[in-house]
């Protein structure tokens, strides 16, 4: 029998019925109908949770579906074949279907990865400790809008937390104290001004006041887990309104420090701007790349200060510049020389894009080349012509791929010449 989940005292939840709510499962993918229904006809607990549920109950189209359940990672492999484990400590399960749907589905939780664990729970040998109830759950979740389950068994609302009173009135909320939560993981403060951002809905002053305090400590998180964090809001469409909160916080000069120095009110004017045109691009579903998403963010900082004119000490000069930039934020070496590159290219291009003049072959070939180009276009182009620009017929062709040449063979000395004379001996 399994062991009891926690005897912890458990909040009382507030369950809304179906005929008071607007989630509808016409609304919700088949996929994620599928796994809910099959984890419910075997007896477990089955909800939908998170930015699906939250997404729903404000119109919008959500991007996924997950699931939480009682089931433990192994039954769940084995409930769904066509399932894999991922995770360590906090392992969840993926259920594939055709066509690359994947939900993801796990286990309630009794907190979250980044909350401290009590040194008898450490030593531990059993798991048992690591799962909860869906109360703990939705208590581990970084904000209340994001702790609201919808109950495939009655289609109800469940809430622990007071999300949903939280999207009526449009806060954000942090679930618990904010302090806590903010020490404990720093980038839960990165996650109150992406959904605000968003959703545009105003940030809680308690969580507010405690970014103002706190924001320093986000330089204590993994470098490169902040990077993937921030490219989720530069893709979001959200952006400008992001960066906007990221400046008046503060949180963007505890993240990129040298910038404090350099851009002033103009340069902020300028990042926002370069924010918002992407956000157009993102929004028309235009492709942009990783690197070209931070060649134009780094152009806020570096069009502060003249440039060399030769064309290798440009582009040392800017890859020292993008290391100052950035500060302690991971970057790969490859990303690195390419957005180096890429922005280098950009200013040997720009003369004779802004005089609409022919650009030369010897920098149109370049492989970047395409990549430059688009750069120039988001930093130039007028606003009215911004998308139009970025339609294909309107896109630089790409680069030819170098040719590879193959070495000649040679024949070996002497062979044509012995099998000859044998061929006349005969």
């Amino acid at each position: 029998m399994r062991p009891k989940l926690s005897e912890s005292p458990l909040p009382t939840p507030q369950i809304i019925p179906r005929p008071e709510h607007q989630v509808s499962r016409k609304d919700i993918d088949v996929e994620a109908l599928k796994v809910l229904y099959r984890l419910h006809h075997a007896g477990y607990i089955s909800y939908l949770v998170g930015g699906g549920v939250r997404d729903l109950l404000l119109g919008k189209t959500p991007k996924d579906f997950d699931v939480v359940t009682d089931a433990r990672p192994g039954e769940l492999r084995k409930l769904f074949r066509n399932s894999r484990i991922i995770g360590r400590r906090f392992r969840l399960v993926q259920v594939f279907f055709k066509g690359g749907h994947i939900v993801e589905v796990s286990t309630f939780r009794r907190r979250s990865e980044f909350d401290e664990v009590e040194e008898h729970e450490e030593a531990s040998p059993s798991r048992d400790t690591t799962y909860g109830t869906p109360a703990e759950d939705a208590q581990r979740r970084d904000l209340t809008i994001n702790a609201l389950f919808y109950d495939i068994s009655n289609f109800s609302l469940v809430d622990f937390v007071g999300g949903l009173e939280d999207l009526k009135n449009g806060r954000i909320r942090v679930v618990g104290d904010p302090a806590v939560r903010y020490e404990r993981d720093p980038v839960r403060m990165l996650r109150v001004l992406r959904h605000a951002a968003r959703t545009g809905f105003t940030i809680d002053p308690e969580a507010w006041d405690e970014i103002l305090r706190q924001g320093h400590l986000i330089r204590t998180c993994p470098p490169a887990r902040v990077r993937d964090e921030l490219l989720k809001d530069f893709r979001s469409g959200a952006s400008q309104p992001f960066f906007r909160l990221m400046l008046a916080s503060g949180l963007f000069y505890d993240i990129f420090p040298a910038w404090r120095s350099r851009l002033g009110p103009a340069g902020e004017v300028r990042l926002l701007d370069l924010a918002g045109r992407l956000d157009r691009l993102v929004l028309a579903a235009r492709p942009i790349t990783d690197s070209l998403i931070w060649a134009v963010f780094l152009s806020a900082y570096l069009e502060q200060e003249p440039h060399p004119q030769d064309f290798k000490e440009l582009r040392d000069f800017l890859h020292e510049k993008i290391r100052e930039a950035l500060g302690g934020i991971e970057f790969p070496r490859q990303r690195h020389d390419e957005v180096s590159q890429m922005l280098a290219l950009e200013e040997r291009v720009t003369p004779y894009l802004a005089k609409n003049q022919p650009v030369p072959a010897r920098l149109s070939r370049l492989a970047l080349y395409a990549g430059s180009w688009l750069l120039h276009q988001i930093k130039e182009a007028p606003e009215e012509e911004l998308l139009q620009r970025f339609e294909p017929e309107n896109l630089p062709p790409p680069a030819a791929p170098a040719r590879r040449h193959r070495p000649r063979r040679r024949r070996p000395r002497g062979r044509g010449r012995k099998v000859k004379e044998a061929g006349g001996g005969e």
